[in-house]
C-alpha cells in the first residue's frame, strides 16, 4: 500500500470521528435533557431541529474542508511523517465548524441550567432548607461533568493548535 494513500487515509479518519462522537453525544444530551424535562415534547422537537441544523451544517463544513486538505509523506531522518497542507480558507472552515460545535453545547448547557434553576426553586419552595436526593440531581451532577468535559476538549484544542 501507498504511504502516502495511508496518510491520507488517516488524516480523514481522524477529521470524521469528531463529527461522529459528536453526533453520538448529541443524542445522548437531547434524551436526558427530554428526561429532565419532564418528557416535554416542545423541546425535544426545539432541540432535535437545531441538533440536525447543527449536524448537517457539520458534515458539509466536514466534506469540504477535507476537500481542501493535501497530505503527503515526508522522510525526516528515517522516520515516516505526513504533511498537511491546507488550500484557500480551509483552516478558517475548520475554525467555523468549532464554532458551531460550541453553539450547540452553549444551547444545550443553557436549557440544562435553565431546569436546574428552576427545579432548585422549587425544591426551595417545597422544602424547608433540606436537600432531597432524587434522579434529577444526579442527572444535574452528570451534566455537570459532561460539560466540563467540553469545556475542557474545546479550550485544549482552540489554544494548542
Amino acid at each position: 500500500m501507498n504511504d502516502c494513500y495511508s496518510c491520507s487515509i488517516t488524516y480523514k479518519m481522524q477529521q470524521w470521528i469528531e463529527p461522529c462522537i459528536i453526533v453520538i453525544l448529541g443524542v445522548v444530551m437531547i434524551a436526558r435533557l427530554h428526561a429532565m424535562y419532564q418528557r416535554s415534547r416542545k423541546v425535544l422537537v426545539y432541540t432535535c431541529i437545531i441538533f440536525l441544523a447543527a449536524s448537517i451544517a457539520s458534515g458539509v463544513m466536514t466534506v469540504i474542508f477535507v476537500m481542501h486538505v493535501s497530505v503527503e509523506e515526508l522522510v525526516l531522518s528515517g522516520a515516516y511523517v505526513c504533511a498537511i497542507h491546507y488550500e484557500g480558507n480551509a483552516l478558517l472552515l475548520g475554525s467555523s465548524r468549532w464554532i458551531l460545535i460550541i453553539g450547540w453545547e452553549v444551547f444545550m448547557l443553557c436549557l440544562a441550567l435553565w431546569i436546574v434553576v428552576k427545579h432548585f426553586r422549587e425544591l426551595r419552595r417545597l422544602s424547608a432548607g433540606g436537600v432531597i436526593e432524587d434522579c434529577f440531581t444526579v442527572l444535574i451532577k452528570s451534566h455537570l461533568g459532561y460539560f466540563a468535559r467540553c469545556v475542557h476538549n474545546v479550550s485544549v484544542v482552540l489554544f494548542c493548535c
